[in-house]
């Protein structure tokens, strides 16, 4: 049986694979980015929230 945790965790790792996919075609499209791009931010964020949260030990 798979905890609850570890589906968080997976599901916050592919959001953040999912934003960055969609960061890249707007990168490739030729639009400008900001100085800090909220994608770009997120694709990094998420994967990173959702490998902590797999790794956290359950209370």
């Amino acid at each position: 049986m798979v905890s609850l945790q570890a589906l968080a965790g997976c599901g916050l790792v592919m959001a953040g694979i999912v934003i960055e996919s969609a960061a890249s075609r707007h990168w490739w499209a030729g639009a400008a980015a900001d100085r800090l791009d909220a994608r770009a931010a997120l694709a990094v964020a998420l994967p990173a929230l959702g490998l902590a949260v797999m790794a956290a030990p359950i209370a």
